[in-house]
């Protein structure tokens, strides 16, 4: 039985050979803080059966930086585990399932798209307030893929090409053309260096979390935690404001200035703060921003994050509870975005953490993506036997991941109750006290001599 097992696992990717890749382009955008690569695929199958399993590799060098791929055809996918394709090619698979499957004698062109981060090396690692930010960024030309690909061109888009080490490439400006290559065998690579000028500052989240606090009189209050770091060319020498303006766009132009966040329509009591206090300089607008109501609140730090530099801040909000939360008798469904509201980054650790109303039970969680699930109790003021509190893990987390997740529990009408009575009877229990103290009569006892 064990065997079978055994054979099973290490035999889940079954690559017919006679589905191949017959033309691939692909065109990886540099002018970012974080690459992103649109391929298009032309997938012929030349067999007798369908094909409705699309099977895409990633190096494991790469696995931990990409952070979004997807087919824009594929109604599913799933990352499998491939016990041969990991240790014999050193690669993590993925499995997507077509809306409609390749026919025999057929071919299909799908459209595949991947979002990579920390992927450029400053070069040099330290650079002045006025100097331009350059970086290199290494590839392989080659698309690492299970099929056999019969032609390929490879595009790469640049602001600024300084040197690029695989001479074969043809410069057009802005761009870099390598290829045509034929018939390229199964997950073959081709290393090559690009130096090139970028100067987004390239910031990630190092941690991030989001608090929720449910109440059911009436508000949800959300608070944001936020660590970012500035992982580009370091600063050269010490820092001066004589010389700095945050506002001249040609000054420390690889330095995070700014962020913006995305946050629902109907949200009050917004604020702003790092270790040091509330921060005033930031803007907050409400309207129909790209197609939608919601507000847009412009976020910047006390001062400018430069390469290796750090700084944390919070963001908090309040929600009211009659849009988020549905309630049948005791039953109790509450639905909220997953992921943080800056949409623009990527954090390498998320926390989401929600308390709900002491009392709550039989809570169920509903997320269509991977998480780990913690359950605690947390206490307060008034609290006896803690509020439940249910913590969800992820790693790498990108706007992409901003799912709704669905909470469900029940919730008794008179646990409501509890906090008042206590309330109610704390300060009765006062009142008495200082009653019965102010009528006892206390009377001097004498010794006799």
């Amino acid at each position: 039985m064990l065997c079978l097992i055994l054979i099973l696992t290490t035999s889940a990717l079954r690559i017919p050979k006679n589905f191949l890749i017959s033309n691939l382009e692909r065109t990886i955008t540099l002018t970012n803080k974080y690459i992103e690569v649109k391929s298009k695929i032309t997938f012929q199958n030349d067999g007798v059966i369908p094909i409705e399993k699309i099977y895409y590799t990633i190096h494991n060098a790469l696995s931990d930086r990409l952070y979004h791929v997807e087919i824009e055809n594929s109604k599913s996918q799933q990352r499998i585990e491939d016990i041969d394709v990991k240790y014999k090619q050193n690669a993590t698979v993925y499995e997507f399932i077509l809306k409609r499957a390749i026919e025999p004698s057929n071919s299909e062109e799908i459209e595949l798209n991947e979002q990579y981060f920390k992927r450029f090396k400053a070069l040099p690692k330290e650079i002045g307030l006025e100097e331009e930010q350059y970086v290199q960024f290494m590839d392989s030309v080659y698309f690492f893929t299970p099929y056999v690909v019969r032609s390929q061109i490879t595009y790469y888009e640049t602001d600024k090409i300084i040197s690029y080490s695989l001479k074969t490439a043809t410069q057009r400006n802005q761009l870099l053309e390598f290829g045509p290559y034929l018939d390229i065998k199964p997950f073959s690579t081709l290393i090559h260096t690009i130096h090139l000028e970028n100067n987004s500052p390239m910031v990630i989240f190092t941690s991030s979390q989001k608090n929720i606090e449910v109440s059911h009189w009436g508000n949800i209050q959300i608070e944001e935690h936020y660590s970012v770091e500035n992982q580009g060319a370091k600063l050269k020498g010490e820092f001066g404001r004589v010389n700095f303006n945050k506002y001249n766009p040609t000054v420390g132009k690889h330095s995070l200035k700014q962020l913006t966040a995305q946050l629902p329509y109907d949200c009050w009591g917004i604020y702003y703060r790092d270790e040091i206090g509330n921060i005033s300089t930031s803007n907050a607008i409400k309207g129909k921003l790209n197609g939608e109501q919601q507000a847009q609140i412009q976020l910047r730090p006390r001062f400018a994050i430069f390469g290796g530099w750090r700084s944390n801040f919070t963001l908090g909000y309040n929600l009211p509870t009659k849009k988020y939360l549905e309630q049948n008798d005791d039953n109790y469904r509450l639905t909220l975005n997953f992921s943080f509201s800056v949409k623009e980054m990527v954090s390498e650790k998320y926390d989401f953490q929600i308390t709900l109303p002491e009392g709550a039970y039989d809570i169920e969680v509903e997320l269509p993506i991977e998480v780990k699930r913690n359950d605690t109790l947390l206490f307060s003021y008034f609290d006896t036997i803690g509020r439940p509190t249910v913590i969800l893990e992820r790693a790498v987390t990108s706007q992409y991941d901003n799912k709704q997740i669905i909470i469900k529990y029940k919730f008794s009408s008179l646990q409501i109750l509890r906090e008042p009575l206590m309330i109610f009877g704390t300060f009765l229990l006062i009142f008495l006290t200082i009653i019965y103290l102010r009528r006892l009569n206390l009377q001097t006892l004498k010794l006799k001599e």
